[in-house]
C-alpha cells in the first residue's frame, strides 16, 4: 500500500509540474519553473532573503541567485527597511504581480479540470485525509530539520546542529556554552529573553542571539 501511495504522489508531482513547465514555455517564456516558484513564494508580501529561503526550503545562496535573475528581468524589486537600513526586503514589481496572478489562475484552472467529474463528497474526504498526511509529514520534518530554537515550545529538549549569525555572535554563544551537539531544554521564551538549560546549566540569552541557535528535536 505504501509503495502505491509513494508511486501515485510521485506520478502526480511529475505530471502536474510538467504541465506547468509546458504552459510556462508557451506563455511566459522568459521565466524558468524555479523562478516562477520564487515569484509564487513572494506573492503579495515583502520578505527578507532569510524568510524567502526558509519559505522555499532552499539555501540563502540559491535564493539570492534566483532573486538576482528576477531583479534583472524586472519581476522583483529590492527595498531597504526604513526602520533598519541593514535589512533588505524583496517584493514583486507590477510585472511580477502580473506573472503571480496569471500563475495562480493557471493552477486553479488545472485543478478544476482534473476534479470536475469527481463527486464533492469524495473530494472532501480526499482533502481531509491529505490534510492529516501533510500535518504528520510536517511533524516528521520538524523532528529532522534544524530550525531556530525560537520555533520550539517551552519544555522541549533540543540538540544544537549549527549556529548562525556573525563571527562575534557565534563566539559569544560558544562562550555561553552553546556548542554543536549541546543539549538544551527550553525553560522560557518571551519577547525579550530566552531562558535555557544548556547541558544542565541555566543560561539567559536575548532573543536576538537565541534566534541564531539552530536545533533539532532531541530523539534520545
Amino acid at each position: 500500500m505504501y509503495e502505491k501511495i509513494e508511486s501515485l504522489l510521485d506520478d502526480f508531482y511529475k505530471t502536474y509540474y510538467k504541465i506547468e513547465e509546458i504552459n510556462l514555455n508557451q506563455v511566459i517564456k522568459c521565466l524558468t519553473t524555479t523562478e516562477l516558484h520564487v515569484i509564487e513564494a513572494i506573492g503579495e508580501d515583502s520578505l527578507t532573503m532569510n524568510e524567502l529561503s526558509e519559505k522555499l526550503g532552499i539555501t540563502m545562496g540559491t535564493a539570492s541567485v534566483a532573486v538576482n535573475k528576477l531583479t534583472d528581468k524586472n519581476f522583483v524589486e529590492r527595498r531597504r527597511s526604513e526602520d533598519d537600513r541593514r535589512k533588505v526586503f524583496v517584493e514583486l514589481s507590477k510585472k511580477g504581480l502580473m506573472a503571480f496572478k496569471y500563475h495562480g489562475n493557471f493552477h486553479s484552472t488545472i485543478l478544476e479540470k482534473i476534479t470536475s467529474e469527481i463527486p464533492k463528497e469524495k473530494l472532501e474526504i480526499f482533502t481531509e485525509v491529505f490534510e492529516e498526511i501533510l500535518t504528520n509529514l510536517n511533524k516528521v520534518k520538524a523532528d529532522i530539520q534544524p530550525e531556530s530554537i525560537l520555533k520550539f515550545e517551552i519544555g522541549d529538549t533540543v540538540q544544537v546542529s549549527s549556529i548562525k549569525g556573525s563571527t562575534a555572535v557565534r563566539k559569544y554563544l560558544n562562550e555561553k556554552g552553546v556548542l554543536i551537539k549541546s543539549l538544551i531544554k527550553i525553560v522560557d521564551i518571551n519577547k525579550h529573553i530566552a531562558i535555557l538549560l544548556v547541558d544542565g546549566d541555566e543560561k539567559i540569552l536575548s532573543v536576538e542571539d537565541a534566534v541564531n541557535i539552530m536545533v533539532r528535536k532531541n530523539t534520545i
